[in-house]
């Protein structure tokens, strides 16, 4: 914090300056700081008390200080008195990090690394130091050293100024300027994103420090941009000349909240409160005011133009203050009043604060500040030796003493004089165990040793304790903190080893700063108390680290081997061994003082060593290669005699003297050598000179010298050095960790499977070699696909990122990258609406009308939606506005184009997402499958037009006609035409407009050949309604003006004639299932079957066809959005205070209801003055005629009701009167629910329309009465359960009476009657049994209850029930059970028949009937069933009676069950009440066991009322047949035509009946079972089958069969029985229907839609499906001429039933009508899989065939796949050659079909002629060798025979003979014309049927 602004400085330089040339007088001088009076003193005394604060101030912020300084501070401060140690951690710097420095603001999230790299980076920019923060470690240490000292932290986060480090922070992480003005260290107040980052930021600091105890915190909030505003008021006075010092005021004022309400006191700096006097301000309309809990730390009273408020108006406004008078400032670098000692300390008072004398009660508290303005002016030393003593004299004057000092004095842990940390302190030594004692005031110690009760240590190894007393002078023991030296066995040195301290509840301690001293075996570190205290040897923890079949080795100091075996571990992760070495590392040279004869030595100057090498001399500098000599004494002297002659070991070598001074080794004894300690060795020499003395010296090499010097050679005592080493060498085996343990260390190996890099490309496949088993547990499958084949591992990637994989041994690091994509093609698309152009914008461009979408756009496997990258809104030419409506893929050949009438909108591929993947561009509908582009491929985005046709919606449309006053000027119009209009329908029943044409009538061409048995019709392209703000629709419906074909509108209908719709309105687009069943109007589907109804999504009309000359109505059903204008209609059931439906009318502003509005006349009707006028300026009417408002529920629409008071509402203070108008209803409360099941069922209060509100104790009553057949169960708050008891005879009637208070009125009585249905499955309870029953198997949970909604919802069928859905067990999973012969059971029902459902086993050791083991009956079981009339036995009521074997050889034998089997039927009988006796009579092993019952026909099905219910939900006049006996009737021999009696029964002939002509003797009566081979897999007689498999009332489809029948009448519904046998899942195929699977064991009831009559049943894979019965129903009550189950198998119904069994999807044709004359043909060659249509919906019979294509068709017809492929590339024609058709012209040319136009020529694209296919078949017979027969029924001679080409009349001959041709109806042949493709199939299937028979 800068405390005196450079500005400031200048001003006080200038005067001082001046000064010296002006002389003042005395008088004036000012002194240097105001003397204390006796008055000041004594109110410092007062304040001076304990709880005055005396803080000491660090500018830790500027300046980084490191720990062990501060903790210094701390203990000088403490010895000194100071209370208090304010760190300014956020002062510019921020020189404190958090371990988490995440920040969450808003919604966005800064990770910690990205807070903590910015506030680093701002740092150093501010002043960067060798370390730049203190750690979140460091400062919990602070902290604990500063409580320990009884010294509390007040931390300083400067903010909104001083902050630079942060501001740097919050800009580069934010992205927003957060400055204000520019300031480098200020942020902007009303910035949103600086204040809430800032906040955040400074909300980490206070929640730490309020964690660690802090009961302050200082927010700072002084000089605002000081650094920008450098004159005047300066940042504070432009906030408040800029009117944002409100924003100020509120960001304090929500620091110190923040503050508070971590429960700490805030603290700021005073220049910014209430500065120059303004004590509040406004942030808009809110006014602020300083918060009076912020404690001002005032320190500046401030300067010329800086007028902060002073501290007396402070304090009076009820601030306390606390004392940092800027005048008492230590500033680094800067010359200042304690630069000269400490003396200025005297002139402090506690309460005159800048000059001003407070009174002691609002000064809470005094501050010496050390201000780091200049971060690098000092060190930390300067700054403790300058502050040392001026510290402890503030101190002394906070608290209230005279300033007396010694100032040696010492602190320890304090500074020294020189500013270095005292380290000195008192020691104490036990003399019997050396242990050691280092505290203050310490001077002896008593020391017990504790070898009992020692402490529990984790982790350790070995435990040593003494307790430990220090004592002071006088013997009073001291227990404070202190450090400790113990002495440690030397067996611990090299392992981990510290010491402790026991605390007083029992918990260890570990002490800190722990040294080792190895040499002298002790250990020294600090306890925080003394008591017992432990050393503890924990084994050293090693890790080696390698990977699988890598090795390692290790080598560690001493002898690891002794006693130890090799090797050491061997396990399946490592193997390790050990050797030992002892070998020599060095040697040591010890110089010699004196030497004796025989001594051994080296010769060195201390450097260089007397080497000898063979016989030469030789220096080197290293003493192990020195050579040793010793001292031999000799008569005359001694001699150096060379000890390790390593040249020869037979002579001895001596130093020798040569006279030139030189040194030598010879084998002579002639040199003396003398030595001295001080002269070396040296040798006499005489002359004439006299003697000298010559030493052995090194001088550049070793000579004698007549000097002695530094270099002078001494004797050197050599002794080599030995080192003891283990080697361990670590071998990984596999995976995994494991320990070895030496001495005392321990060695944990990790041994990790090896590491390899894998670089992807996103979308493309990288393949490696790799060896062993992949695993994929590491593996992000959304980064990479990884698969593996033989030793070939691919990589696919999928997007960028990291993962991994192992296989074998072996990790692959996968790194996925986007790769490349600048090169990739880029896609256009291209911008239509049906033939003309679309420009992007708002005018139209032709270079707009395209886009070229970028490879890198769409780059994402999941691809991109399409909708985003093209334009969602454009204009055509002409302006017209369009919006977007789909994207299409088109084919080269099928390309949009701007040419008359092309609409290719419903011709291409449309699609929804798009990627460039795999370096190829391909779309999908569903980001599953995907396709790719072809070369040519056009891609457009088609768009729809607006219209005005309605007002209340937009209309988009893709075609667009003729409005009405353009239909005058179009001829066409009168006759060859549709029309279309558009109508809303409001929920108030009003439509409109009503009347037609209107003048939005639209007229369209109708000139199509597209016809529906003759009669023309057109289709319009999609219409989509686009919702307003006032509107929403919610169903839209198409009605025609008639429903007859061929009614026509008049041929001036167009122009003149008005007209109406009277067809029947059907839904084509439901927004809910809820609206789609309170509608009663049927679905649409159009004429050719193309387009359908829809529930949900965009309210569109797919298209509409129109028959020719007729007219279709789009109508819109609109609900009216509630806004603040519109008005509410509410309809109440009075009796149940509760609103059942209301709507809204969309109005101008201020319209209300008519204020007498009220009930008509009727009643029922249109409310009297009820018309409003809405938005359209349409009448929209309020009625209480409930049935003429469409939305409403049908119970409310029909229902008995009575609108009984009309209310218009009341005025309130939201809204005028009459804005709603609410209409009370009474209703007869009576409620129908359908049963089908026997199970439970649950009617809930809302299904009989009450809503129960939460809670038990809201009903006081609810009873049920009323049940015969069940038991019912209510509760209050709940529902209604009724659980059937027996069978019902009737109708249940159940009286339900709920009420909410005491009184009458207050009760509400419903009845609910339960009507069973056209049939009802019961469990076994109902019956009853005698005594040897009992219940086997487990009951469905309790809580599942079957279906409400029957009978009551349309689509929901009688016989099936969810409840069973997943059923695998058998009815709901129990059964009654005996193995006593004798033992019955016993049932009454009323009906007119029943089936008895068993659980069904097989006794026999087959499963096959064929089996001969299948004849043995010697285990089955066997019952006795009895129908007697009336509900008793009495032998002379008794009808039937039948002797059942239960045997069911289709089980899995002996241990299998078959579930639900339907064993036992009876039907047809006459209705009434019948009594059911089911006897066991024979078998004891697999017993009887009773699944449950079917009641059919419980109401009389001839009964009117009956008959009228069911067909109100489409289950009127029931019937049904066993599928068992429709498969026996075609096994029938009067059928011998084609089966013989020892046909198998559950096969047909598959090749007999597909061979066949299409003729009526070969239509069989039943249905019939096919296998998908085509072959018998089941040899199963007749005769055989009657008596010997099992069950006899269904029958079984094993895989890969299939039941096939045709039904010839017209049903509201058919249903097939179906179950699986044993709960295996099966999955089935119902026709060319997406495969089902059933594992339900339960035999219900399942719709099925035809095939044209045509019902397909296939197992497709799985278990066996048990197929019971065929249901029909009716829409309405039975008639005379209601169809019964009449069941047909026609030869194409088996061609359809094989085709889908071979995989062939058989297309419905929309223009191949059924009564057509080629339909049967076409579909011959489509069940053959010859042709599957032009497009998937359309086969053009009328189109033209070329020659190629005859040919294709012939030669897929006549030849394999394998024969075609060995003509690929042939071309025996010159222009067939690289034809599409080469490979067929080739196979028919050698075949000898066709012979070409010439020589060379085929001419492939021609299209070929009625004789020319005449031609080729006939060749192809002939070829053949087949001999066509002559038909009975061929046609006579042609009359146009002569104008056959002369090649072609034979084969024309013959295949009319054949009755192939039979020509046209005016008996012509056209030889010339050109074959339609209709004709062509005729041709072929003709003659494919006749070949088949003549081949068979």
């Amino acid at each position: 914090m800068r405390k005196l602004s450079k500005t400031l400085l200048s001003l006080l330089l200038i005067a001082a300056m001046l000064a010296s040339f002006v002389v003042l007088p005395a008088a004036a001088e000012e002194p240097a700081a105001e003397q204390p009076t006796e008055a000041v003193q004594a109110a410092e005394t007062q304040a001076a008390d304990s709880s005055f604060m005396k803080i000491f101030h660090l500018d830790c912020g500027r300046k980084y200080f490191t720990k062990d300084w501060i903790l210094a501070l701390i203990n000088e401060i403490s010895a000194a008195g100071y209370t208090h140690l304010q760190l300014a951690i956020g002062n510019d710097g921020m020189r404190f990090l958090l371990d988490d420095m995440s920040l969450t603001v808003g919604d966005k999230t800064y990770s910690s690394e990205d807070v903590a790299a910015a506030i680093h980076a701002g740092n150093e920019k501010y002043h960067d130091f060798d370390v730049d923060e203190l750690t979140q470690k460091e400062m919990d240490e602070i902290i604990a050293r500063a409580q320990e000292k009884n010294i509390e932290i007040i931390p300083l986060v400067n903010t909104p100024g001083h902050m630079d480090a942060i501001l740097a922070a919050a800009t580069s992480l934010t992205g927003s300027d957060c400055a204000y003005s520019r300031s480098a260290r200020t942020i902007d107040v009303t910035n949103s994103t600086a204040v809430a980052f800032t906040q955040a930021f400074v909300q980490k600091y206070v929640d730490y420090f309020a964690s660690k105890g802090c009961k302050y915190f200082n927010i700072g909030a002084d000089e605002y941009a000081n650094d920008k505003y450098t004159g005047g008021s300066m940042g504070f006075g432009n906030l408040q000349l800029s009117g944002k010092y409100g924003y100020f005021i509120k960001y304090v004022n929500e620091l110190a909240t923040m503050v508070k309400s971590a429960d700490m006191k805030p603290v700021a700096f005073n220049d910014g409160i209430e500065f120059y006097g303004v004590t509040s301000a406004n942030v808009g309309s809110t006014l602020y005011k300083f918060d009076k809990d912020i404690i001002v730390s005032y320190w500046s009273a401030g300067w010329s133009g800086y007028e902060p408020q002073s501290a007396a108006n402070l304090v009076s406004n009820g601030f306390k203050v606390i004392n940092t008078t800027g005048d008492f400032y230590y500033v680094l670098g800067k010359g200042d009043n304690f630069d000269a000692g400490y003396s200025y300390a005297s002139n402090w008072s506690n309460t005159r604060v800048c000059g001003t004398s407070l009174n002691a009660e609002s000064v809470v508290g005094a501050t010496f500040c050390v201000w780091c303005d200049y971060p690098g002016a000092e060190t930390e030393q300067e700054i403790a030796q300058k502050i040392r003593l001026p510290l402890r004299a503030m101190a002394q004057r906070m608290k209230g003493e005279s300033v007396v000092l010694d100032e040696n004095k010492l602190v320890s842990g304090g500074f020294k004089a020189d500013g270095t940390i005292n380290t000195d302190v008192d020691v104490a030594e036990d003399a019997a165990t050396g242990i050691k004692v280092s505290a203050p005031g310490v001077k002896t110690v008593d020391v017990t040793v504790k070898t009992d009760n020692l402490p529990e240590v984790a982790g350790a190894a070995e435990v040593l304790a003494w307790e430990v007393t220090p004592r002071d002078a006088d013997g009073n023991a001291y227990t404070g903190k202190g450090t400790v030296t113990l002495h440690i066995p030397e067996a611990w040195i090299g392992a981990n080893v510290y010491g402790a301290v026991v605390n007083e509840d029992g918990s260890i301690t570990e002490g800190t700063n722990l040294t080792l001293d190895e040499k002298n075996h002790t250990i020294t570190f600090t306890v925080p108390h003394f008591s017992t205290v432990l050393a503890v040897k924990e084994n050293k923890s090693n890790t080696i680290d390698l990977t699988v079949g890598a090795t390692t080795t290790r080598e560690l100091d001493g002898n690891r081997m002794e006693g130890k075996e090799n090797p050491l571990l061997d396990n399946d992760i490592a193997k390790v061994t050990g050797e030992y070495n002892h070998q020599k590392t060095g040697t040591t040279a010890e110089k010699l003082s004196r030497i004796s004869a025989g001594d051994e030595f080296a010769i060195s100057d201390g450097t260089n060593y007397l080497c000898l090498s063979g016989t030469s001399l030789s220096n080197t500098t290293k003493s192990e290669d020195a050579t040793k000599w010793t001292w031999v004494n000799s008569s005359n002297g001694f001699l150096l005699k060379a000890v390790n002659d390593s040249t020869t070991s037979t002579k001895n070598y001596y130093l020798t003297y040569s006279r030139n001074n030189e040194l030598s080794v010879t084998d002579n004894t002639t040199s003396r050598w003398n030595y001295t300690s001080t002269d070396g060795f040296y040798i006499s020499v005489s002359s004439i000179f006299g003697s000298s003395n010559y030493h052995i010296a090194y001088d550049s090499g070793w000579t004698a010298t007549w000097y002695s010097s530094d270099t002078t050679g001494h004797p050197y005592k050599l002794t080599d050095v030995y080192t003891d080493k283990t080697i361990l060498t670590i071998t990984g085996k596999s995976a995994g960790t494991t320990t070895l343990t030496l001495g005392n260390e321990t060695y944990t190996i990790n041994v990790n499977y090896k590491q390899e890099q894998v670089n992807a490309v996103v979308g493309e496949t990288t393949t490696i070699d790799v060896s062993g088993t992949l695993d994929t547990t590491g593996l992000d499958t959304t980064i990479a696909e990884v698969t593996i084949a033989g030793n070939k591992m691919t990589v696919k990637g999928l997007k960028e990122g990291n993962t991994s994989v192992r296989v074998g041994d072996t990790v692959y690091k996968i790194s996925v990258s986007k790769g490349n994509l600048d090169t990739a093609p880029s896609l256009k698309i291209e911008f239509w609406i049906t033939n003309k152009r679309v420009s992007e914008g708002t005018t139209y461009s032709e270079s707009a009308t395209s886009k070229s979408l970028a490879a890198a756009t769409a780059h994402d496997e999941q691809g991109v939606l399409i909708a985003d990258q093209v334009p969602s809104s454009g204009v055509i030419s002409g302006e017209n506005p369009v919006v977007y409506w789909k994207t299409t893929r088109l084919a080269s050949d099928n390309k949009q184009t701007i040419g008359s009438g092309v609409d290719k909108t419903r011709s291409g591929n449309d699609f929804t997402y798009i990627r460039y993947w795999s370096g190829n561009w391909s779309y999908s509908t569903d980001r599953e499958n995907w396709v790719n582009f072809e070369d040519g491929d056009q891609i457009v985005a088609y768009y729809l037009q607006k219209t005005t046709v309605t007002k209340e919606v937009e209309t988009q449309v893709v075609d667009w006609g003729y409005q009405k006053d353009q239909w005058s000027s179009l001829n066409y119009l009168d006759t060859k035409y549709v029309l279309m209009d558009y109508s809303v329908k409001y929920e108030s029943g009003e439509e409109s407009p009503s009347l037609f044409p209107t003048n939005d009538s639209l007229g369209f061409h109708c000139d199509v050949t597209t016809s529906k048995n003759g009669v023309y019709y057109r289709q319009i392209g999609m219409t989509r309604a686009v919702e307003t703000d006032n509107y929403e629709v919610y169903m839209i419906t198409l009605t025609p003006s008639s429903d007859t074909p061929t009614d026509k509108l008049a041929s001036t209908a167009a122009k003149n004639s008005s007209y109406t719709y009277g067809g029947t309105e059907k839904i084509v687009w439901v927004d809910t299932q809820e609206d789609l069943d309170a509608s009663e109007l049927g679905t649409y589907t159009s004429i050719s079957g193309t387009f359908t109804y829809s529930i949900g999504g965009e309210p569109i009309v797919p298209g509409v066809e129109i028959y020719r000359q007729q007219a279709m109505k789009v109508t819109y059903y609109l609900r009216a959005r509630k806004t603040p204008d519109s008005l509410t209609v509410h309809y109440i059931d009075k009796k149940a205070n509760k609103e059942f439906y209301s709507y809204n009318i969309a109005v101008e502003a201020g319209t209300v209801f008519n204020e007498n509005i009220g009930l008509g006349n009727p009643v029922n009707g249109e409310l009297n003055n009820g018309t409003v006028t809405n938005l359209q300026g349409k009448q929209q009417i309020v009625s209480a005629n409930l049935s003429t408002m469409p939305a409403i529920g049908a119970q409310y629409r029909y229902s008995d009701y009575t609108c009984v008071k009309v209310v218009r509402s009341t005025a309130t203070t939201d809204e005028p009167a009459g804005k709603e108008v609410f209409l009370y209803y009474t209703f007869n409360n009576s409620h129908i629910f359908v049963v089908d099941f026997g199970v439970p069922l649950k009617i809930k209060a809302t299904d009989i329309g009450v809503t129960v509100p939460e809670g038990d104790s809201y009903w006081t009553e609810a009873t049920c009465t009323g049940a015969v057949y069940g038991e019912t169960k209510i509760a209050t708050g709940e529902g209604l359960i009724y659980t059937a008891t027996k069978p019902m005879l009737g109708i249940e009637t159940l009286n339900v009476t709920l009420a909410t208070g005491t009184g009458e009125d207050d009760k509400a009585t419903h009845t609910i009657y339960l009507v069973p249905a056209t049939t009802v499955y019961y469990e076994q309870n109902v019956a009853t049994y005698s005594d040897g029953w009992s219940l086997n198997g487990t009951a469905i949970a309790a809580d599942k209850y079957q279906e409400t909604q029957k009978g009551r919802t349309a689509g929901c069928n009688f016989g099936y029930d969810p409840y069973y859905k997943e059923n695998q067990l058998g009815a709901n999973g129990s059964v009654m059970y005996t193995t006593t012969p004798g033992e019955s059971a016993q049932l009454t029902f009323k009906g007119t028949g029943m089936e008895l459902y068993l659980r069904t086993q097989n006794a026999n050791n087959t499963t096959k009937p064929s089996d001969e083991a299948a004849q043995d009956v010697t285990d089955h079981s066997y019952m006795l069933v009895q129908v007697y009339a009336g509900d008793t036995t009495d032998a002379n009521s008794l009808k039937r009676m039948s002797f059942v074997d239960v045997n069911n050889l289709f089980v899995e034998s002996k241990n299998g069950y078959g579930y639900n089997t339907p064993c036992w039927t009876v039907d047809g009988m006459t209705y009434g009440t019948y009594t059911v006796v089911v006897r066991y009579v024979k078998g004891t092993t697999y017993g009887l066991a009773i699944d449950g019952f079917r009641v059919t026909n419980t109401l009389n099905p001839d009964n009117a009322t009956t008959k009228d219910f069911y067909a109100a939900v489409g289950e009127a006049n029931m019937q049904t047949a066993e599928i068992r006996n429709m498969v026996l009737a075609q096994a029938n021999v009067n059928n011998n035509a084609i089966f013989g009696m020892s046909a198998p029964m559950y096969q047909v002939g598959v090749n007999e009946v597909l061979d066949a002509v299409f003729d009526d003797k070969d239509v069989i009566s039943g249905a019939a079972i096919i296998a998908s081979n085509g072959t018998v897999n089941t040899n199963v007689t007749v005769d055989k089958d009657l008596v010997n498999i099992g069950p006899k009332n269904e029958i079984y489809l094993q895989q890969g069969q299939a039941v096939v029948m045709e039904l010839t009448g017209n049903y509201a519904s058919v249903q097939v029985g179906m179950r699986s046998l044993t709960g295996e899942t099966v999955k089935y195929q119902i026709n060319s229907e997406p495969t089902k699977e059933m594992n339900s064991t339960v035999d219900m009831y399942y719709k099925v839609s035809l095939a044209e009559g045509k019902l397909v049943i296939q197992n497709v894979s799985g278990g066996i499906l048990a197929l019971t019965k065929l249901k029909v129903t009716s829409a309405a009550a039975a008639s005379t001429d209601d169809p019964g189950v009449v069941p047909q198998t026609t030869p194409e119904a088996i061609r359809y039933a094989m085709a889908l069994m071979r995989g062939i999807d058989v297309p419905q044709f929309t223009d191949v009508a059924e009564d057509a004359w080629y339909h049967d043909y076409v579909y011959d060659l489509v069940y053959r899989g010859v042709v599957n249509g032009m497009t998937a919906t359309t086969y053009e019979p009328e189109g033209k065939l070329t020659r190629a294509q005859f040919v294709k068709l012939l030669a897929c017809s006549l030849a394999d796949a394998e024969t075609l492929k060995t003509y690929e590339g042939k071309h025996p024609f010159k222009d067939s050659e690289g034809h599409w058709a080469e490979t067929y012209i080739a196979w028919a040319k050698d075949k000898g079909i066709v012979e070409g136009v010439s020589a060379t020529e085929f001419d492939p694209e021609a299209p070929i002629t009625r004789e020319q296919m005449a031609t080729i078949f006939g060749r192809y017979a002939l070829k053949q060798g087949i001999e066509l027969p002559k038909s009975d029924n061929a046609a006579g001679s042609f009359p146009d025979a002569d104008k056959i080409s002369e090649y072609a009349r034979e084969f024309v001959e013959l295949m009319r003979i054949a009755g192939i041709l039979n020509g046209y109806e005016d008996g012509t042949f056209r030889p010339q014309g050109n074959a339609t493709r209709a004709e062509a199939a005729k041709l072929f299937s003709l003659f494919l049927s006749i070949t088949d028979k003549l081949a068979k």
